[in-house]
């Protein structure tokens, strides 16, 4: 990552040094940033590589507007993000580089607040989480049950890269073995599962007993393939299970993230390889969720599966998109949370940061089971997300994502 940093011809370099030093050495760690500082006395060649593509323009001081206009590339620059944490005027120049840039058509984004904050809004280009991770993942088998879903358009991963960079072995399964496993599995033996998870519920809302007993051969069927094939996790292409068969793979991932099978929905193998992750890194069951309201305090997340372990208490209901089957509806515990999404087809994206729930609320509207964390994720979602799922994990692990712990 390259970054830029302007600073007025009022001040020199010794003084962006000194008074952006964490700032600067979190960049450099965190981002792998190379950091090239600017003044009106030292502007760069036209042709200097540093200067052709920066990844963002940080403004350090006030009167840096024309520096901006005369020297960079914004013309030829998809979209410009500033950073200005707000010292030396820095906030009032990026807002005013901003309008121009609006006057002039190009799209741009000022990232403010403090460091964390900036560095969070920059991690879209951020290099892989834990120095070592492939040593965590590799020789790990994954399943996948079906490509991903159709709506899922910017959420697969380059599978050469997985086994090549992180040793990390992929197989696909047909979904005609999961619906031949499904009527294979004796009835008997579902009934008794479907007891078994009736026990734990404080409720039962619209599933009738055949609708417990098929979810049950779901989980049956998708349990013996995993083992058959020594799946250490597993994706499914699970609306297409609805489809055929009219039950749903909620609980039966529900079931095997509880026994240490990691499992995802949707067929979402970047989400996977963060749940994947979570698991090994944290040693943390995690929730893969849909971000689905945003305020300037609050951000909700919601899904129809959740593994059990999770859950202070829970419900069985249907489906929420299709009404069929059966979905868990958890309370997941007021505590600390670390939201996480590892992604991009080469997986060189990702986001981390802690929250606390402040609610476990319940609406129609949603996915069954819900969670309101205490953080503002507007300027990461609605500006450079990482896809739409992401994983919710117990406990606090920034740290440990990050590779300093």
């Amino acid at each position: 990552m390259k970054i830029i940093v302007l600073r007025s011809s009022f001040q020199n370099d010794e003084f962006v040094k000194r008074e952006y030093a964490e700032l600067i050495e979190q960049l450099k760690n965190e981002c792998q940033a190379e950091i090239t500082i600017v003044g009106d006395e030292s502007r760069p060649a036209t042709q200097d590589p540093a200067w052709a593509a920066p990844d963002a323009v940080m403004v350090a001081t006030g009167g840096v507007e024309n520096l901006f206009v005369k020297t960079t590339p914004w013309q030829s620059m998809q979209k410009v993000t500033l950073i200005a944490d707000g010292r030396n005027n820095s906030l009032a120049a990026a807002l005013e580089i901003l309008t121009y840039l609006e006057g002039k058509g190009v799209k741009g984004r000022i990232l403010h607040g403090s460091n964390t904050e900036i560095i969070q809004g920059l991690l879209g280009t951020a290099p892989t989480p834990v120095p070592k991770v492939a040593a965590l993942l590799r020789g790990t088998r994954i399943g996948l049950f079906g490509p991903p879903s159709d709506w899922l358009i910017a959420s697969d991963v380059d599978r050469d890269y997985l086994r090549e960079s992180l040793g990390v072995e992929t197989l696909d399964i047909d979904l005609q073995r999961v619906v031949d496993g499904i009527k294979a599995v004796p009835q008997a033996e579902a009934v008794k599962v479907s007891q078994r998870v009736v026990k734990r519920a404080s409720s039962i809302v619209e599933p009738s007993c055949s609708d417990m007993v098929e979810a049950a051969k779901t989980y049956l069927a998708l349990k013996r393939i995993c083992e058959t094939e020594r799946l250490d996790a597993m994706t499914i292409r699970c609306f297409d299970i609805v489809k055929v068969c009219h039950t749903t793979s909620c609980l039966a991932l529900a079931l095997l993230n509880d026994e240490g099978i990691v499992a995802g929905c949707e067929g979402d193998l970047q989400t996977l390889m963060s749940m994947l992750l979570a698991k090994r890194l944290c040693g943390e069951e995690a929730f893969m969720a849909n971000p689905s309201i945003l305020t300037d305090d609050t951000t909700m997340f919601a899904h129809c599966t959740i593994p059990l372990k999770m859950c202070d208490g829970l419900s069985l209901r249907s489906h929420f998109e299709s009404s069929q089957g059966v979905a868990i509806q958890g309370v997941m515990p007021k505590r600390y949370y670390t939201i996480f999404k590892w992604g991009g087809r080469r997986l060189d994206r990702w986001f981390v940061a802690e929250a606390e729930a402040v609610e476990t609320p319940y609406s129609e509207h949603f996915c069954r089971t819900q969670l309101t964390l205490k953080i503002n994720m507007k300027p990461y979602l609605l500006n450079h997300p990482i896809g739409n799922h992401h994983v919710i994990i117990p406990g606090k692990h920034e740290g440990e994502v990050r590779g300093e712990r």
